[in-house]
């Protein structure tokens, strides 16, 4: 029988082992953001390097300024050609309210897993990890390298640093399995991702909250003083960012791309329940997958001062702050967007720190 003959049958069988490692994975809290979860972070380092070993593939824990990253794989002849495979082993945390099952309990429930890092990014993981065997099994003659990182959600701030000191070779070509299907059945070799970069703003316009009925009027107002900021970098109704300069280098959609885009089976309604938005800024499928995939963007991901509990408290806050990110896209300097975006709000406002 050929290498693809046997493909489907290796997956069932398989499959058993990939629920277990998975849900095992998933139960382990990787909140790479939390202080806190610094011993879970390096349980999951420990647990990926048992799921190598057990395979057969050489694997080692490389240790970083921060989490560390787990490195393995099959180097079987230096002649033949090696892909290095990259995941994240990481996840955001789980305080929403809005979440119907435990975030770190593995859940299946037909042909759906759910918890934590199911999707983004333990279960691709461990499924380029099972096709790796496989293609060993087979004798393919494929070197295959694994880059487990534990820092992919807070910005990869000690990526650079693993990999230079886990003496990982230039390899023929890169995998990312941290992306996308396009719908149900259907999945996806994304040729290119977004950058991030991400800013805090801060401003601090007291010592103290004040009362608004004997300072209102004449004490500033960082809330709303920030919120104007916020709303003068980004037109909230287009998304279109007002940061002057900020699309400079962007390139216009190509011919080549917008074909592929047309051809990839995309569809705006199952993207839409998939994420579970109820309210876009655009429907028309082609301008949707420019906007996701060859278009830069400024997000408000989290505005923070005053009081917000039950009630009413007529105080004026102190502070406030806001973090936003930015998706770039090629030939967009992180650099240089940071510089715009620094002096920009600095005319808009010199008191607002930008970090």
């Amino acid at each position: 029988m050929g290498l693809f003959d046997e493909l489907d049958k290796y997956v069932k069988e398989s499959r058993p082992r990939f629920e277990e490692w998975l849900g095992r994975l998933v139960e382990i809290p990787t909140v790479s953001m939390d202080p806190a979860r610094r011993h879970d972070m390096r349980r999951g380092a420990e647990v990926a390097v048992e799921y190598l070993t057990t395979l057969g593939a050489q694997a080692a824990i490389v240790e970083t300024g921060g989490h560390p990253l787990v490195v393995g794989g099959w180097m079987k002849d230096p002649a033949w050609p090696t892909v290095a495979v990259y995941n994240h082993l990481d996840v955001q945390p789980a305080m929403e309210p809005e979440w119907t099952r435990e975030p770190f309990k593995f859940t299946v429930e037909g042909e759906s897993y759910y918890g934590r890092g199911t999707t983004d990014d333990k279960g691709p993981a461990l499924t380029a990890l099972l096709a790796a065997r496989y293609a060993v099994e087979h004798g393919v003659p494929l070197n295959t390298q694994f880059v487990w990182e534990l820092e992919e959600e807070v910005g990869s701030p000690h990526f650079a640093e693993g990999l230079a000191k886990g003496n990982i070779g230039k390899p023929d070509s890169v995998v990312v399995s941290d992306t996308i299907w396009l719908a149900g059945g259907r999945p996806a070799a994304p040729y290119g991702l977004r950058g991030n970069l991400a800013v805090r703003l801060i401003l601090e316009t007291a010592r103290r909250e004040a009362h608004s009925g004997l300072t209102g009027g004449v004490a500033r107002n960082p809330l709303a003083e920030l919120a104007a900021v916020l709303a003068a970098c980004v037109d909230a109704k287009t998304g279109r960012v007002a940061i002057p300069g900020f699309y400079k280098a962007v390139r216009p959609l190509g011919k080549a791309d917008r074909a592929q885009f047309l051809k990839s089976g995309f569809q705006v309604k199952p993207f839409a329940a998939a994420h579970q938005l109820t309210k876009l800024r655009v429907r028309d499928r082609l301008e949707v997958m420019k906007r996701l995939w060859a278009e830069p963007t400024f997000e408000v991901h989290g505005f923070v001062g005053g009081y917000t509990g039950p009630g009413v408290k007529t105080s004026i806050p102190p502070r406030a702050e806001a973090k936003v990110s930015m998706r770039l896209v090629p030939d967009q300097d992180p650099a240089a967007i940071f510089r715009i975006f620094r002096a920009y709000v600095r005319k808009l406002n010199p008191d607002v720190r930008v970090e």
